[in-house]
């Protein structure tokens, strides 16, 4: 686990990630997933279509002050599913918590017609720090305890 902003570097410069991957692969960008989200997926109630719209926005979500916005047709048609299911999805995602929905309209002021929605992940991000925060402790209490254990046996 690394804990620097970006993806560690080689001598010649190439980022870890683009030599693991493929320079092609690379060129079509990449985003990055807490292991968090990934490990306690259970504990915040998320199936596997509900993690497949999660980490497409994830993907559209560039800068912290910048909601993603992809719409309902574009999530459905990467991961495969309706776009009634994927809204069902979003409404129950919504509902546990996990993301806010927003709606975004053409032009300047509500007359001129709704585009695609943006999602707030801030409450994402509070819920993953939060359980980052209980497994930072557990870790630590298993490590005294290992400690303990062995100095018990020396």
């Amino acid at each position: 686990m690394t804990t620097k902003k970006h993806a560690p570097k080689t001598k010649e410069g190439e980022s870890e990630f683009k030599k693991k991957w493929g320079a092609k692969t690379y060129s079509l960008g990449w985003a990055g997933v807490p292991n968090i989200l990934i490990e306690r997926q259970q504990t915040l109630g998320i199936d596997s279509v509900d993690m497949n719209i999660l980490l497409i926005l994830i993907k559209h979500w560039w800068d912290k002050n910048n909601n993603p916005y992809p719409s309902k047709k574009t999530i459905a048609e990467i991961i495969g599913k309706d776009a009634s299911t994927v809204q069902r999805h979003i409404r129950g995602l919504e509902e546990k918590g996990i993301i806010e929905r927003k709606s975004r309209f053409n032009g300047k002021s509500v007359g001129g017609g709704q585009t695609s929605n943006e999602y707030d992940l801030s409450n994402l991000v509070k819920n993953l720090n939060k359980l980052a925060i209980e497994s930072i402790k557990t870790k630590k209490e298993r490590n005294e305890d290992d400690a303990r254990t062995r100095r018990g046996k020396s």
